[in-house]
């Protein structure tokens, strides 16, 4: 199940002149995030998150942050405790942003954290809701590149859990690179455009 391990790059999406204080303080976080801070980078965010009021992305990325940390702990009560920060941290996104697809793909992830975490256990219990998650994401938005491409992963590790061929979800790959370079610049300062790096991670499954 390991299979489902997620790696982000983080992405800086606005420049370094004329910044607004939202701004600077997102770029702080995501630093503090790539200087292997997690734990600032998430107060941070945190605390743009309750000072903007109304924006979605600071609890977005706080969630994320929590999720990926998980996969480079082995303590269980750790493991535990920042996935439910994380569920916390959607809930409150979700607030500011109810149809949104990418909060869906984050939650699905997180969902997938609990899976890697205890597969025996999580894998039954949240496996339709993954697939429930990225199927909403999916209909919300049928070009996203990130619900293409790690539901295509998720289904490569369900796949060889069950002995079957991962190489049957490769064409949703393919669909995922297409969908990532026909993607729009987006105006809105740190939308989500991760995943494009973890496209040849995750073809190896095609060979």
């Amino acid at each position: 199940m390991r299979t489902f391990i997620i790696v982000f790059t983080i992405i800086v999406s606005t420049t370094l002149q004329a910044q607004s204080p939202y701004e600077k303080g997102m770029n702080k976080a995501f630093e503090l995030w790539g200087s292997q801070k997690p734990d600032e980078a998430i107060n941070l965010f945190e605390r743009i998150g309750r000072a903007e009021k109304d924006n979605w992305l600071p609890f977005y990325y706080a969630a994320q942050v929590h999720i990926i940390t998980t996969f480079n702990i082995k303590d269980a009560n750790e493991i535990e405790s920042r996935l439910k920060k994380a569920q916390g941290f959607l809930n409150e996104s979700r607030t500011f942003s109810k149809e949104n697809a990418e909060i869906l793909i984050m939650e699905a992830m997180l969902n997938t954290a609990y899976v890697v975490y205890n597969p025996s256990v999580n894998g039954p219990l949240l496996s339709a809701k993954v697939e429930e998650l990225y199927r909403k994401a999916k209909v919300l938005e049928p070009e996203n590149p990130r619900a293409t491409l790690y539901h295509a992963e998720w289904k490569m590790g369900g796949a060889k859990f069950w002995g079957k061929d991962p190489k049957d979800f490769c064409p949703e790959v393919e669909k995922a690179i297409l969908y990532f370079e026909k993607a729009k610049s987006n105006d809105i300062p740190f939308y989500p455009s991760w995943g494009k790096d973890q496209v040849a991670r995750i073809q190896q499954n095609c060979k």
